[in-house]
């Protein structure tokens, strides 16, 4: 099943905090619904539009992170339930969930049976107990007992699935496409490989070998009685070679002719056995010529003889001087122009550093120059003038990019914002709680509401009631006439520090 996530309150939170340090253990002994869509805030204290509370809740862990939940009501009443809170033995709001979407409806004859998984941190599933655990059918897995799926012989073949699990007749349609060990290297039974990845030489069929006959002539090759078919006859008065298809080997007919190219006949005009030298396959001439044609190559000829190529190498002092144009430089050459260039080098100079940067020194001393980088901490606190604000530093800033979240700017100054989705039709005193506090004061900046749809008669607005707290304010809803109160819910932005 589709695991759901819960929204842990405030107060829920707080129940789980042991004061002496660590996790203190709570209990969860009811259950209450809702029909009303509602915004599942942390900051709830009681279920918007709570009409009915059970106390038939029961749990348990079935995984690390995962809680299998279920509720049941056997009453007569009839309704839709589209939110769901949990509470604590001592009354507290631990835990809810909603959508606008029913997520059930009972009718009077039935019981409401609603099964789910609750996924949330693993300490916090450590954390959370039940009361009566006699109706709870969570799913199967190797240490809880409950409910369990069966594998299709699909599934079973991929051996992906591993919440499900097979039947005897789901195994044999399985081990039917294996051999049985007991047929491995048996008569009438599947052949084996050895170690060399080859059939095991206990287990080849017997082959007849082929054999070549050396003979004289064809009388000779007709003459041998104990050939076999696939033999082969090389005989030497013709250089040809036959192969025996069909028995008996006295009949002609049963041996084959292998055809073989025929021999070379002539070499440029020339018959017979012929002797190949330069002149039969085209040589070059040998009075064609390698010409260096200037540059820094020198010599050449024709090809009647040996030829020599000359490039020559300029010495340590021709390269030092720079001026000779017929001759190229080697590396101890070049070595001699480097070792110039260093001593040209003024060893003495020093590279300073200045403003941001720090280091430097004497050039023959390999000088390094820093730019240190701020810390996010650096970046916030606002009063380091020695070091750069890099994109990580920014990033690292204290920030919470979510629809209830806030976002700290170098110096310490806070953008912080609400976003309430709860339906409100009437005029009404709310507490808004910040998603982070301030630490000195607080500018409430604007207090927008918001619907759904488009209204020209909706008739009712936001005003932000006295001076804002550093982790909450107070606002409230306004109608000039009281007809058509409604909104969807409503957005609102502060700064401060």
């Amino acid at each position: 099943m589709t695991a759901l996530v819960l929204q842990i309150t405030d107060a829920g939170r707080a129940a789980m905090v042991d004061p002496a340090g660590g996790t203190r253990t709570v209990h969860i002994v009811e259950a209450g619904l809702t029909q009303a869509a509602f915004v599942a805030a942390p900051t709830l204290e009681v279920l918007p539009g709570e009409f009915k509370r059970i106390d038939t809740v029961s749990g348990l862990a079935v995984a690390p992170d995962t809680v299998h939940l279920t509720l049941r009501d056997s009453g007569t009443d009839s309704y839709a339930v589209r939110g769901i809170a949990l509470y604590l033995n001592d009354g507290t709001l631990f835990a809810v969930f909603g959508q606008p979407d029913p997520i059930l409806e009972k009718a009077a004859a039935a019981t409401f049976y609603l099964a789910i998984d609750w996924t949330l941190a693993a300490a916090d599933v450590a954390a959370i107990t039940f009361g009566d655990t006699s109706f709870l059918n969570p799913p199967a897995t190797e240490t809880v007992s409950g409910v369990a799926q069966l594998a299709t012989i699909a599934e079973a073949l991929a051996g992906a699935v591993g919440d499900k699990i097979i039947t005897p007749a789901v195994m044999a349609e399985v081990l039917a496409g294996y051999v049985n060990a007991a047929q491995l290297g048996a008569a009438s039974g599947v052949a084996t490989l050895g170690a060399d990845g080859k059939l095991a030489v206990d287990q080849r069929p017997a082959i007849d070998l082929i054999d070549v006959w050396p003979v004289a002539d064809q009388a000779a090759m007709l003459a041998k009685a104990d050939a076999t078919v696939g033999d082969f006859a090389v005989r030497a008065d013709n250089g040809l070679v036959y192969v025996l298809q069909a028995l008996p080997p006295s009949t002609l007919a049963n041996w084959l002719e292998i055809s073989t190219p025929a021999p070379v006949s002539s070499v440029n005009g020339r018959v017979g056995a012929v002797v190949l030298n330069a002149g039969d396959v085209g040589a070059v001439p040998s009075g064609r010529k390698v010409q260096t044609n200037g540059g820094l190559l020198s010599g050449g000829g024709t090809l009647a003889g040996d030829l020599t190529l000359t490039l020559n190498p300029a010495s340590a002092a021709e390269a030092a001087a720079g001026a000779a144009g017929d001759k190229v430089l080697t590396p101890a050459s070049l070595a001699t122009i480097l070792a110039t260039l260093a001593a040209k080098a003024n060893g003495a100079a020093t590279v300073s550093a200045g403003g941001l940067l720090t280091g430097g020194g004497a050039l023959a001393g390999n000088p390094t120059i820093n730019l240190a980088a701020a810390s996010a901490a650096e970046i916030l606190a606002g009063t380091e003038g020695g070091k750069a604000a890099t994109p990580a530093g920014l990033a690292g800033l204290p920030k919470s990019l979510t629809p209830n979240g806030y976002w700290t700017l170098p110096g310490g100054l806070k953008l912080m914002w609400v976003q309430v989705r709860q339906v409100i039709t009437t005029e009404r005193v709310l507490t808004v709680a910040y998603p982070d506090s301030f630490a000195a004061f607080v500018v409430p900046i604007s207090l927008t509401g918001w619907n759904t749809a488009f209204s020209i008669s909706r008739d009712l607005w936001l005003q932000f009631v006295g001076e804002p707290g550093l982790s909450s304010c107070t606002i409230q809803t306004q109608s000039d006439d009281g007809q058509d109160m409604r909104l969807d819910g409503f957005n609102a932005f502060f700064l401060g520090v």
